[in-house]
């Protein structure tokens, strides 16, 4: 309970204390500071708070009114991701032990014997003794017998204290003893001690930034770093206890609602549905990545002059560079939703598609924004583009496809090939939907309150280019790896007597 306390607290001081450090550094570098120490302990704190989805709020010191500031720099948002996911895989390792003594077996998922009669299952095979077998798959000589093949009889079933695939690599890597596994049920509880641990200092960085100019907003904060918490340090814990199968409701069903469900979704169907989404998801965002360096190398100039516009001193040019970079993502997602033909809103009413620019809202000084392009309706080389969905519906019907025939025979029908193909552009669409939903939000009021792709938008373009290509593709693919296409083929190049 403790160490999974003090293990999120932990994670989340390391978290807020890099970009402390950073903000720290700038502002003693800085040639006018305005403000004490409190002032960048402040932005520091809003800054992680952001990274976990948190919307953030100025206050005009003119009027008095709040301003939103609701886009997430998707780069922040590494680090916290990947610092949850450390604390969460470490929560349920243990320091290694050792059980002793003759005739005894260590249940503790894993077991070490020193002394005869006893079995160890640490993934590694040498036998130490008269009637001691280390059971690791290796086969090595026993000590007792002088052979170099030969077994001792087993004391202790083979299944016994069986550990995870990770801990017997980790086993037969000779870095030493794994660690022993926390049970799943168990894991459970710790990570929520470590959620609590670490909602305990989002709480207190909370505090702290509700005295600035610029505060996280209270409802966000209490929702979403708890959420992101408990889904990123769970998947850590899940990966620490060895990958245990999750439970399935397809598989407990039995009788007439199982054949029923299998008869439209094969075994393994899911799993296979959710790697073709995810090659598709990532083809996109590949091409987004394309087409945001191509925009960003051809306004280069541009660029570099509101770049240096912006500020003059170094410490300040540093700053507006770090934020550049943090956005980069944000930028990359904004150009797949641009691939996928809904585009991105720009404030104002302005919306940026390949089909045209409606509206031309007086944009901010940025250097990302001078890549977007000229304004007004666009030539026939915009829809291009289009060759980065298609690619990604390909894909998505070719792994289905590998999927469904093997060793060209069937094995799914065209059905169940049918219902995973859809599967994978649901997910898909998901997936873009949730990018673009992170990687959008308000910038201010009026001009800027709408900033960024619209996740249905996006989700739903996503998810109709993996279906209307990728059904085809798979579909077709399958009937043609069979034998039966290739017969058919056959006979139709017969030439008729």
């Amino acid at each position: 309970m403790l160490a999974g306390l003090l293990g999120g607290m932990l994670a989340a001081a390391l978290g807020l204390g890099a970009l402390v450090l950073v903000v720290i550094t700038l502002w003693i570098t800085s040639p006018y500071p305005d403000d004490g120490p409190a002032g960048p302990l402040r932005v520091a704190a809003d800054l992680w708070l952001a990274a976990h989805g948190a919307g953030l709020v100025r206050t005009d010191g003119a009027g008095g009114t709040t301003v939103p500031v609701g886009i997430t720099p998707l780069l922040l948002v590494v680090l916290p991701v990947w610092l949850l996911h450390r604390a969460g895989e470490q929560s349920v390792a243990h320091d290694t032990g050792t059980g002793t003594g003759t005739g005894t077996e260590a249940d503790t998922g894993t077991e070490a014997g020193t002394g005869t009669g006893t079995e160890a299952d640490t993934g590694t095979e040498a036998g130490t003794g008269t009637g001691t077998e280390a059971d690791t798959g290796t086969g090595t000589a026993d000590a007792d017998a002088g052979l170099p093949h030969s077994r001792a009889p087993r004391t202790a079933p083979r299944t016994a204290g069986r550990l995870p695939r990770g801990a017997r690599r980790a086993g037969r890597a000779g870095d030493g003893p794994p660690p022993l596994r926390a049970d799943p049920t168990d894991a459970v509880g710790r990570v929520a001690w470590l959620v609590t641990g670490y909602t305990l200092v989002a709480l207190a960085a909370l505090l702290h930034s509700l005295t600035g100019p610029l505060s996280a907003e209270i409802p966000d904060v209490l929702v979403r770093v708890p959420l992101v918490a408990a889904l990123v340090a769970g998947a850590g814990a899940w990966k620490g206890c060895g990958r245990p199968p999750l439970p399935n409701p397809l598989r407990a069903s039995s009788g007439p609602a199982e054949r029923a469900t299998h008869a439209f979704l094969p075994r393994g169907g899911v799993r296979v549905a959710l790697r073709a989404a995810a090659a598709a998801t990532g083809t996109v965002v590949a091409g987004g990545a394309l087409l945001f360096c191509l925009a960003l190398v051809r306004s280069a100039p541009e660029a570099a002059q509101s770049f240096s516009r912006l500020t003059g001193p170094l410490p300040g040019r540093i700053a507006v560079l770090l934020l550049a970079v943090c956005l980069v993502p944000n930028a990359v997602v904004w150009g797949a939703c641009y691939a996928l033909g809904p585009g991105f809103a720009v404030g104002g009413g302005g919306t940026v598609s390949p089909a045209a620019w409606t509206g031309r809202p007086d944009l901010p000084l940025f250097p990302l924004l001078e890549a977007l392009p000229e304004p007004g309706v666009p030539g026939p080389a915009a829809w291009a583009v289009a060759v980065v969905p298609v690619a990604a519906a390909v894909l998505l019907g070719m792994t289905v496809a590998g999927a469904a025939t093997g060793r060209g025979a069937a094995r799914w029908r065209w059905r169940q090939t049918a219902a995973v193909t859809v599967l994978a552009a649901l997910a898909s669409g998901a997936g873009a939907a949730l990018l673009a939903g992170a990687a959008s939000g308000p910038m201010g009021l009026h001009a800027l309150a709408d900033f960024g792709p619209r996740w249905w938008a996006a989700g739903g373009a996503a998810a109709a280019w993996a279906a209307g290509g990728g059904l085809p593709v798979a579909l077709f693919l399958r009937w043609w790896r069979t034998p039966e296409a290739r017969v058919i083929g056959r006979r139709a190049r017969r030439p008729h007597r």
